[in-house]
């Protein structure tokens, strides 16, 4: 009401100068006159205020603040009044400033003169304090800092609890004196938990104020295997419930059996590059550059070593003790197949192969599927075994409708193939039936699948997915899909890997996955993982997971 006052009060001053005789108008600058619309501005704590400035009779002048206290901020400090109201904007700022009356004089200074301006302030108790929305503990972390600021002018007192034993606090009250930080350790209580996440709360009274601080605990504990090896190519035989892979430190094939959790290794006299078990799991072959081991998994001995005129991509061991080895070069190649009896080896009829294919001996035990690679658009191949020698027979009949990706898998009655590039097609012993399309497996962006198992059980499918670009490792986890209508159905998100430092500090490394196998139940899956990178003397390990 004040300022609407001084206003229109102004107005007629102004009004009541411009009728004025001519005669009458000054010329000496000595009558020209600052008017301020207070000489005193009283703020109470954290406020805005205004000044309005007019020159009486009315000129062109200009004004500049020139002095303030500093707790008051200018704005508009300079600038000109011409006929009009100027105006000075004001703001008392009270939040460091301890309670009591502060006195402060503004002056400003313009051509026709200086005018001051007495400023009070009165400040009242502030508390005005500042605490964390959450403490969030990760794997790594032991301890954290819960920081309490104190932004007010008065000195705060406060008192801490915890919700729960999964975290101790170094201390639990204290005061904090203005503008004055406390830091107090908060312990993550590890002892006893599993993997997971736990939930606390720190209760905490400030000047009568109660905050709740909800905090989460990231745990881990390592239940992987690890394995003293390092992992070229791997199996797993339901009959047996084994899971056997090749390594090239030492030169050996390892069996893991999933029963009694034990492994046994057989040493092998050349460096593998891929295996293959039997159908019943009491055999294996294992590929090497111009060589092939045959190898017993029951007594865990090496029957024979034989010499062959390929180095070993893929290789297959059918039910008739035959082994079946596809090439890594010469581009247009033939299978080597290898009578393991007599020692007497062949090569394929009908059409070539591509060097690189890679093969799975079909449930029926009288084809093998292959998936080319290094072509585009990539196919798959199906090949007659039962008469010993690899006869070609025929590739699917899609030519880049549907990506293949260079490498498949089958179902466990092998009436379905699933393959890298995400196509699912069904088998039969008609080739026009044969290969077909029948269906696709959706992952995200354009992520193919790297390795996949099929559990009849459980009617599941367990894939490992690559990563979302080119060259990045595949990731974390082990997909889950319904195995009749191909759908997702969750993920199972694999362990990391544990890496301390000579100062006692550890650091995580996400676990890579090469292969998951489901066991004859289905009741459990084991995924063999590396940790990339990481400088550890063995990165490999195996993970098993319950399935319910």
């Amino acid at each position: 009401m004040y300022k609407k006052l001084f206003l229109s009060l102004l107005a007629l001053a102004i009004l009541s100068g411009c009728v004025k005789d001519p005669g009458d108008e000054p010329t000496n600058e000595s009558t020209f006159k600052l008017v301020l619309s207070a000489d005193t501005l009283t703020f109470k704590d954290s406020e805005y205020k205004s000044i309005f400035l007019y020159v009486e009779p009315a000129k062109q002048v200009s004004y500049r603040v020139i002095s303030h206290p500093d707790w008051i901020t200018v704005s508009n400090e300079e600038g000109y009044i011409s006929g009009n109201i100027s105006e000075i904007r004001l703001y008392s700022d009270a939040e460091n400033l301890m309670p009591g009356l502060y006195d402060g004089e503004l002056e400003i200074m313009s051509t026709i003169g200086n005018k001051k301006v007495l400023i009070r302030l009165g400040v009242g108790n502030n508390y005005y304090t500042e605490v964390p929305d959450s403490l969030n503990f990760s794997i790594s972390d032991d301890t954290k800092k819960l920081i309490i600021r104190n932004l007010g002018n008065v000195e705060a007192s406060y008192t801490l609890s915890a919700e729960n034993d999964y975290i101790s606090l170094a201390k639990t009250s204290g005061n904090i004196q203005p503008n004055k930080t406390d830091s107090i350790q908060v312990t993550a209580n590890r002892t006893g938990m599993t993997t997971g996440f736990y939930n606390s709360k720190i209760v905490v009274n400030l000047n009568n104020k109660v905050y709740n601080i909800p905090v989460s605990i990231e745990h881990l504990v390592e239940n992987k295997i690890m394995l003293q090896t390092d992992v070229i190519d791997a199996e797993y035989n339901k009959v047996k419930d084994i899971m056997v892979w090749v390594s090239s430190y030492p030169s050996s094939i390892n069996v893991y059996n999933t029963q009694t959790e034990t492994t046994q290794s057989i040493a092998l006299d050349f460096l593998p590059s891929c295996v293959s078990l039997s159908p019943d799991g009491r055999t294996a072959v294992v590929g090497h550059d111009g060589h092939l081991t045959f190898v017993n998994i029951e007594t865990c001995t090496a029957i024979r070593t034989y010499s062959v005129s390929c180095n070993a991509a893929d290789i297959v061991l059918s039910p008739n003790k035959w082994a079946y080895v596809f090439p890594t070069q010469d581009y247009e190649v033939r299978c080597i197949n290898l009578d393991l009896a007599y020692d007497n080896e062949t090569t394929s009829q009908g059409y070539t192969i591509y060097h690189g294919t890679l093969a799975r001996l079909h449930p029926s035990g009288k084809y093998i599927y292959g998936a080319d690679n290094g072509l585009s658009p990539s196919d798959i191949e199906k090949y007659d075994i039962q008469s010993g020698t690899l006869s070609y027979m025929y590739d699917s009949p899609y030519h880049g409708d549907y990506s293949m990706g260079g490498n498949l898998w089958f179902s466990e009655d092998g009436q379905r193939i699933f393959t890298r590039g995400r196509t699912v097609l069904k088998t039969s012993e008609l080739e026009d039936q044969d290969m077909l399309y029948n269906g696709s497996i959706t992952l995200d962006n354009w992520c193919r699948i790297m390795w996949l198992d099929h559990s009849a059980a459980k009617n599941n499918l367990y894939l490992i997915s690559s990563g979302d670009s080119y060259g990045d490792n595949n990731k974390p986890y082990i997909y889950i899909h319904n195995a009749t209508n191909l759908t997702f159905k969750s993920k199972i998100a694999l362990e990391k890997y544990i890496v301390e430092d000579n100062n006692g500090q550890r650091k995580y490394y996400e676990a890579n996955p090469y292969f998951v196998f489901s066991n004859a139940s289905g009741n459990m899956i084991y995924s063999l993982t590396k940790a990339e990178d990481s400088g550890l003397d063995h990165e490999w390990a195996i993970q098993a997971f319950n399935i319910n």
